[in-house]
Parts: structure tokens; C-alpha cells; sequence
């Protein structure tokens, strides 16, 4: 049988999912690169063997703890910045960025778990997109932000996020979206006449008219011809 094979090209949009009673969502579609390493218990080989005979082999296999993702930004977002460095940003008036104050030195930093989205669009021989593929890592924490600085460029920050998911779970899940997902936190951001394959992240804590009750905070749902339905 032969494998369905998709061609995946770019960095349509990365999403941070805070793993919160009421999630936000920092989305943006400005990063320049993104890659995911796993982080894996290494296994061992002990052979038998005597003289030139290996009578048997004792052999344990390399377990998957998680991944580290790391990502840059071609935009400073105060935001984003804060969640994965663990400080804290600070705001003049309604939305304008005065302060970012870092972690303090010397002293524990409790950062917000979030799940991390990547996705990617699959490409048609004309080269639009047929479907979009989010690679997504749960139970991420940030650690301390790089920066750097070049005289005539612009700044780009770059982010390392570590994923640990629970025992039990999946490090790292594979979706064929239709659509990029839009963020729902009440019944006025769900689509007038959503269209079949529409895609929506639910990040209001009680239940949003039109949406199933059953569906997850925080997780994604997709439109059935009829009614949204939990991925």
C-alpha cells in the first residue's frame, strides 16, 4: 500500500494555549523559524559475550520524556515575551506597551504552562493550500528568553519552551486542520455561517451558545456540516 504523501511548506501561525481555567491565546504569524528536539531517556545494550560469541543481548529501549521547542520571532511581542520569560509586562492605558520587568535574579520563577502550536500549510501543485497541519506540544514551560541585537537589523527574540506532558499522554499530536483555527471566548467570535471544516479553539470557561458543552476548554472543534465537533 502506498503512503499518502503532503507536501508541507512554511510557518503559517504559532499559537500558545495557556493551560489555564480560562486559556489565552497569543497568536502570531511572524516567526521566521521553529523547530521541535526530543528530549528522550536513553536506552542501554548489555551483551554476553565470550570470547568471539555473543550468547545474548540485554537491550532496553530510548523513551520519549518530551520536546524542546524553540522558536524565533521576527516582532518583539511584550507578551509572548513575558509568558515564556516568566516576567511581567506592564500596559499604559488600554493596550500600550510601557514596561517588561524579567524574573527576579536569584529566586525560583513559577511560569504558566501552556501547549504550543505550529502550523504548517499543505501545498497544492499551484501552490495554494489545500489543509493546514498543527504539530502541537502540551504541557510546555518557558525558560529564560535570548536576545540579541545587530546594528541595522531588526530585533528578532528568540524562545526555547520545554514539553513535558503528563504520564499517560502524547508528547507531541498531529492535526489536518481545513482551516487555521479561530479563537471563540464568547458567542460573538463564532462565525455567522460557519462552512463545513471551519476550525475553533474555545477558551471561554462556561459554554458558548452554539457550541457543545461536552467540548473542552481550551481544545479544538471542528465544524461537521451540522454542529461543531471535538478533535
Amino acid at each position: 500500500m502506498a503512503s499518502q504523501q503532503m507536501a508541507i511548506a512554511n510557518i503559517e501561525r504559532i499559537d500558545i494555549i495557556t493551560e489555564e481555567a480560562q486559556p489565552r491565546v497569543f497568536s502570531f504569524d511572524t516567526a521566521s523559524d521553529a523547530s521541535a528536539e526530543a528530549q528522550i531517556s536513553a536506552g542501554a545494550e548489555n551483551e554476553l559475550r565470550i570470547k568471539n560469541q555473543i550468547l545474548a543481548q540485554n537491550i532496553t529501549e530510548d523513551i520519549v520524556k518530551g520536546f524542546n521547542i524553540s522558536f524565533t520571532d521576527s516582532t518583539f511581542s511584550p507578551d509572548v515575551f513575558a509568558l515564556v520569560d516568566g516576567g511581567e509586562s506592564s500596559v499604559y492605558g488600554a493596550e500600550e506597551f510601557a514596561k517588561y520587568s524579567a524574573p527576579t535574579a536569584g529566586e525560583v520563577v513559577s511560569r504558566t504552562r501552556s501547549r504550543i502550536a505550529v502550523y504548517s500549510s499543505e501545498k497544492d501543485y499551484d501552490g495554494h493550500s489545500l489543509s493546514y497541519t498543527a504539530f502541537v506540544f502540551p504541557h510546555a514551560c518557558g525558560t529564560p528568553a535570548s536576545v540579541t541585537f545587530k546594528d541595522g537589523e531588526f530585533f528578532a527574540p528568540s524562545y526555547t519552551v520545554k514539553s513535558r506532558p503528563s504520564k499517560g499522554s502524547s508528547p507531541m499530536t498531529v492535526l489536518s486542520l481545513p482551516s487555521l483555527p479561530i479563537v471563540v471566548s464568547s458567542t460573538d467570535d463564532l462565525p455567522d455561517s460557519p462552512v463545513n471544516g471551519k476550525t475553533v479553539i474555545l477558551t471561554a470557561a462556561d459554554s458558548i451558545a452554539g457550541l457543545p458543552e461536552t467540548i473542552p476548554v481550551g481544545t479544538y472543534a471542528i465544524y461537521r456540516g451540522s454542529a461543531y465537533e471535538e478533535i
